[in-house]
């Protein structure tokens, strides 16, 4: 397997695309997804921020490789179709994001009341009702993405 780097604004390498042959079949990225100002290091506030963050992170650095890497000459002289394989990946990650934006705007609150209430039924000590709450909470955003793909 034949790695090119993959560079964004200057000589630090950001991720790598991986190659058997002519053909792109690996994406690596070499920060995390919560690595912000990418120093190779999650600081307690990036990992805060992400924490608290309506929207997942899951694969942004990865998207950022491929993107950068669809107009990389090294890569797209090797397989020029990876620049729709790029596209797609953005697409995919795109749609997770709206997709946690609608969850965020219309249906968060809502949940968070219903548990809430629910969690007043079943039990009267506040600890009970918190993991009950959290449960229902989760419960119902799993099978939210579940029904839209995410």
């Amino acid at each position: 397997m034949d790695w090119v780097l993959i560079t964004k604004f200057g000589n630090n390498p950001i991720g790598a695309i991986g190659f058997v042959g002519d053909d792109a079949v690996a994406i690596a990225a070499f920060y995390d997804d919560r690595d912000g100002n990418q120093d190779g290091k999650v600081s307690l506030l990036e990992r805060f921020a992400a924490k608290i963050s309506i929207v997942r992170l899951d694969g942004l650095s990865v998207t950022e490789v491929a993107m950068q890497a669809r107009v990389d000459p090294d890569v797209l002289e090797r397989d020029p179709s990876f620049a729709q394989v790029a596209t797609q990946i953005y697409l995919n990650f795109a749609k997770g994001l709206i997709l946690d934006g609608i969850y965020a705007a219309y249906f968060a609150r809502g949940v968070s009341m219903t548990g809430k209430g629910i969690a007043q039924l079943v039990t009267s000590s506040t600890v009970k009702g918190f993991v009950v709450r959290k449960g229902f909470e989760s419960a119902v955003k799993d099978a939210f993405y579940n029904v839209t793909g995410r």
